[in-house]
């Protein structure tokens, strides 16, 4: 036979004997085989890997994701069984999700508790949140010892026990149990632990959502209850203050009879008695009258909003509340815009603004005290604001004093005065109502400024089309 040439890496030459060609031909087509069957392999799991994705996708229960994972997995691991089990609530006891083929002992291991001191592969991957590859009987009873007792034609030859890991937590344990002794490669490993992952992100998918689904449906179920209360209450709000607003009319209608003396002579101080009676029943009244406002606004009313100008029912304003301060000798001063200025209101509730504000600064101003109301544009707005050098308020209670039922400083006024804490409370919804504002500065001792905020009148604050 001849002598074959061959070139090392290093450029020199060597003589190969005849018998070492045929060796190393079968050795490369030998490696030739087993990568193939690698790529091959590897590309079954991918392709498996896929069909997992795809199936999850689509789960909308932890145990159809069980079920996918199991399904796909068994296949592509070649493995005779597979279990998925979960965590209860209280993280002590695993409970069985899905399973599939038969389970050994060691795989059911996860019904039983084991002592703390011969712990069972479920109670380590779980608690320790790592994978667990068992490659044979021997090796199996070697680790966990407690299990001697178990028969090994009635085991699986070799196991693969991964954590169910979320955020770092493991809520759960996937396990595969094979025939035969097995020896683990890189590309099994790798393959499980990309399964497990995968299952555990899915189950925890379909937690979130069924617990987003659990919020929403209780959220709608309090909304619809809220809804019903309040509706029932505005119902009751209104039938109460018309049937009070009845006899009150009465008391107040017959007392001004006895007054005029229609009934016979009044004596002076039956005619104070009467100026009472008068008084509380025009303070009922005006309580009614808020609780009733309430009522029409949580019955939402639409909103009338047209383009008001500013000079003709600041005017209107200054004459309903100029007797009211002439009477405290206090000086009410409006001082109109320079310019035409029109806002986007209702007419009606921004009067009941205007007056609200006037008439709340004049209670709580004493005699001497000032009162002003100015205008001025302001961008796209329009500033209204009230100042009085009153009482003030202290900083603690600015915020308060728009919240409803809530009154400060009650004992600044009359009984007679006072209302049910409501008219700042109902001004600023309505301003707001308005896509507006009414806000408050104040300095107890000094005074109190509040502004109410109106968009000015334009198309879009009108909410017209500016198409033609």
């Amino acid at each position: 036979m001849k002598n074959f040439k061959g070139i090392l890496h290093d450029g020199h030459e060597y003589i190969a004997p005849p018998t070492a060609i045929p060796e190393r031909i079968e050795r490369r087509a030998s490696e030739s085989q087993s990568a193939r069957a690698i790529a091959a392999a590897t590309t079954a799991r991918l392709a498996r890997l896929q069909s997992i994705t795809a199936a999850l996708s689509n789960t909308v229960t932890q145990d159809a994701v069980a079920h996918s994972v199991l399904h796909e997995a068994i296949i592509a691991l070649e493995c005779d069984a597979g279990v998925v089990v979960v965590t209860n609530e209280a993280q002590q006891k695993l409970t069985l999700l899905r399973e599939a083929g038969t389970l050994d002992m060691l795989m059911r291991s996860f019904e039983n508790e084991q002592p703390d001191s011969l712990p069972g592969p479920y109670a380590e991957t779980v608690e320790k949140g790592v994978a667990i590859y068992l490659e044979s009987f021997e090796e199996m009873l070697m680790r966990y010892p407690g299990f001697r007792t178990v028969s090994k034609p009635d085991s699986r030859g070799a196991w693969i026990f991964l954590p169910l890991a979320i955020e770092g937590h493991a809520v759960g344990a996937l396990a595969f149990g094979f025939a035969r002794p097995r020896k683990f490669t890189v590309l099994d490993r790798d393959f499980a632990d990309t399964v497990s992952r995968y299952c555990a992100q899915a189950m925890d998918r379909v937690r979130l959502r069924v617990a987003a689904a659990a919020a929403l449906a209780e959220a709608g179920e309090a909304r619809l209850m809220a809804e019903e209360a309040n509706n029932a209450k505005t119902v009751f709000l209104r039938a109460m203050s018309h049937e009070l607003r009845t006899p009150l009319n009465a008391i107040s209608g017959y007392t001004e009879i006895l007054e005029m003396g229609l009934r016979g002579p009044v004596s002076s101080a039956q005619a104070t008695d009467l100026g009472r009676i008068k008084r509380a029943a025009a303070y009922l009244l005006r309580l009614i009258s808020d609780v009733l406002t309430v009522a029409k606004l949580e019955g939402a009313r639409p909103l009338r909003l047209a383009s008001i100008a500013m000079k003709p029912i600041l005017a209107e304003v200054e004459g309903l509340c100029a007797l009211q301060a002439k009477a405290k000798r206090i000086t009410l001063t409006v001082t109109p815009p320079e310019h035409d200025l029109a806002v986007a209101a209702d007419a009606e509730r921004l009067q009941q603004i205007l007056l609200n504000l006037i008439t709340n600064a004049i209670k709580f101003t004493d005699a001497g005290g000032t009162v002003k109301l100015t205008c001025k544009a302001n961008a796209k707005m329009v500033d209204v604001r009230v100042t009085d050098s009153g009482v003030g308020i202290m900083a603690a209670d600015v915020n308060r004093v728009f919240e409803p039922f809530v009154q400060i400083d009650r004992h600044l006024t009359s009984d007679t005065q006072q209302g049910v804490g409501l008219g700042l409370s109902i001004s600023r919804e309505l301003a707001r109502a308005m896509l507006g504002d009414l806000t408050l500065q104040s300095i107890e001792g000094v005074g109190s400024a509040f502004t109410l905020t109106l968009p000015i009148a334009s198309a879009a604050s009108l909410g017209l089309s500016t198409e033609r």
